[in-house]
């Protein structure tokens, strides 16, 4: 294992309910993904705040669990620009030791629970 890894991929994510997510990944994270809605607030301008917590498992079974902050920004109707910052709090597999934060963008259609994501970062 190195000591850093350089985050990279896409999430297409299916909302389950108003809460609950499943995500199908690709890159570094190629495998799946639970996340779960902990809290929200509503921002100035139209903006939404998520705290949330990701269950990220590989195919080989490696493992990230995060507490996250979601800020979802209108662009029209129910069309948001989502950006995430993950903060690692458990980590196994090829991700042992491994600590820190990465960021996501990317949309998402509240009308269809919907969305893709891209990520970015270094852990």
């Amino acid at each position: 294992m190195s000591e850093t890894i350089s985050i990279g991929g896409t999430a297409n994510i299916r909302a389950i309910d108003e809460s609950n997510f499943s995500v199908a990944m690709t890159g570094v994270f190629d495998g799946g993904v639970y996340a779960k809605v902990t809290g929200s607030e509503d921002l100035p301008d139209g903006k939404k705040k998520y705290d949330l917590k990701h269950y990220f498992v590989t195919n080989d079974g490696s493992y990230l669990y995060t507490d996250d902050t979601s800020i979802h920004t209108p662009v029209e109707d129910n069309l948001y620009m989502a950006q995430t910052e993950y903060n690692i709090v458990e980590a196994g597999g090829k991700f042992k030791g491994l600590k820190g934060s990465f960021k996501s963008w990317g949309a998402m259609d509240y009308s269809r629970g919907v969305g893709v994501l891209c990520f970015e970062g270094e852990i």
